[in-house]
This record gives C-alpha cells, structure tokens and sequence, in this order.
C-alpha cells in the first residue's frame, strides 16, 4: 500500500531500505496542492566513523476505499536514536519500520476512508515505542529514539512529535516557525527563564532530553494540525541540523530559490557541517505547489 521509491539520496552512511528522496510533484488529494521533497543525512565530522543514528522516511501512499475513491497522501518522518554503539541506529531503524507498518496495516484493514489522520499518525508513534520498549525488555539494552513525523493530505499536515528532532514550517509571509516542541531539559530552562533562548545551542546539558520513544510502555505523544498553502515550505531534521544551524540562517536557505528541494536539503546539510558538524545530520524539505 506504501509505494517506496529510489532516487539520489545518499545512503552509504545508513542503508536502511525505506530511505529515499528527491520526489517530485506528489500530488496530494484534490486540493490543487502538490508536494516536491528532496532529503538528505550525512553523518557528520565527529561521528563520521559510527554507525549512524539518524533514519528519515520519504514515502507516499493511496488511501484504499472500497468506493473506489483514491486519496493520496505522503509521510515523512525522522527518527534519531540513543543507546550507545549500534543501538541508536537499531532504535531509529525499528521505530521508522514499525510506523510503517502501523499505517499501512491500519490503511488495509479499515479499506475505507480514513477520518481521523491525526489519531491514526499518534497511534502509529505509540505503536513505534512499544516495539522499541519490547527490544530493549528482549535484549536488556537502555536504547531510545526520538521521532517527528507528518501525514500530509489535500492542504493538511499532520504532526506527531517524541523529542527533540524538529518541525518547521516557512511561511513567505510569516517567515520560519517551529511547530513541534522540543522535549528537552533546555527548552525547559527557556520556558522556565532560567537560560537565554539562544544559550540552548551551547548550554552542558543541552543533549539530554526527558521523552523518547522506548523509555517505558507508553509515551505522550504531541500532536498539532498545519494547513498549507502553495509556496509552503516544511523541514523535518534532526538536533544535528538545527544545533549547528541557527534558525534565520535556516529561514534563508528555505526563502532561497533553488533548483529543486534536494539542492535545500544539502545546502541546510553543508551549513551544519560548516558549523561544527557535532552529529549526525538529518534533513526532509517537502515545497508545496499548485499542481
């Protein structure tokens, strides 16, 4: 039910299958909306040599319908796992799968239209953490992953969030806002006054986050609902993008005009390197058009 495509993304850091970009023109049920979506990770300078623990998602999908009505929609999702060697990567692997399977095996036994995409996506993230939960039981491994992932159908993004990889949407006439929030103790000092918000990119506890996915059974999952318009801009990535990048440079690599949204994706890659490059990089780019 999922249709999975290859393209140009560079995978030689992070082989697993349903990695993929540089989709062109996805058209998005009958809104006159269509998505074109590059991605891009890089494992960064100082894990260059690890495995790495970033896994993205690029995928489109047809909601089946026994009426015979056809309602395409895209996922997108990135996951950036914890645990020490291996397991990070594993954990990021696992929950990306699992979401997967989740939707599409809900999509096939429903065989009608779904009316609800915000539940469905939020089951999907918990059903993510309990698979990395049970892992961790068999295994007696400590490993986690954050996830941030969007359903995006007719002129509707649909978002569910565990930690601290990033949602942004530019807007031209708005600018650049982050919809997700991060779970994170420096987001806490923010909130809270106790830290500046720009000292988050340099503060000693600024990696250590309070909600993943494979902590314990359950995990609170944010939610949020996003209408696009032509000419929007979404960005999922990582905390090795947006640490080494801060968020008006961001805003001015999406204002940009570029060829295509792969060309975004590796030049919001190639700025985080040039700041530092700290860990791994991940990033999705989806530019919304008229059909």
């Amino acid at each position: 039910m999922l249709q999975l495509q290859k393209n140009d993304t560079d995978t030689s850091y992070n082989a697993y299958p349903l990695t993929l970009a540089g989709i062109e023109k996805i058209q998005i049920g009958q809104s006159g909306l269509a998505l074109s979506i590059g991605a891009q990770l890089d494992p960064g300078i100082r894990r260059k040599y690890r495995p790495n623990e970033d896994t993205i998602l690029v995928t489109d999908g047809i909601e089946p319908s026994a009426s015979g009505m056809q309602r395409p929609f895209v996922l997108l999702a990135i996951a950036d796992g914890m645990g020490g060697p291996g397991h990070g990567q594993e954990a990021s692997q696992l929950a990306i799968q699992s979401l997967v399977e989740y939707v599409s095996h809900s999509l096939c036994i429903e065989q009608a239209p779904c009316e609800d995409w915000l539940s469905l996506l939020k089951a999907g993230v918990q059903y993510a953490n309990q698979m990395v939960y049970e892992r961790n039981e068999q295994q007696r491994t400590a490993m986690g992953t954050t996830m941030t992932a969007a359903l995006v159908s007719e002129n509707t993004a649909y978002v569910a969030h565990v930690g601290d990889s990033r949602l942004y949407l530019y807007h031209e006439s708005v600018g650049l806002v982050q919809i997700t929030h991060d779970h994170s103790i420096v987001a806490i000092l923010v909130e809270d006054g106790i830290i500046a918000p720009d000292d988050i990119y340099t503060h000693p506890r600024r990696n250590q986050i309070y909600r993943s996915l494979g902590d314990e059974a359950s995990v609170e999952v944010d939610a949020s609902v996003v209408q696009l318009a032509a000419a929007d801009t979404i960005l999922l990535c990582s905390d090795g993008l947006w640490e080494m990048v801060r968020d008006r440079q961001i805003a001015a690599i999406l204002a940009a005009p570029t060829s295509s949204p792969s060309q975004t994706a590796r030049t919001l890659i190639q700025a985080a390197l040039s700041g530092g490059g700290e860990d791994n990089i991940s990033a999705i780019v989806a530019q919304v058009s008229n059909v």
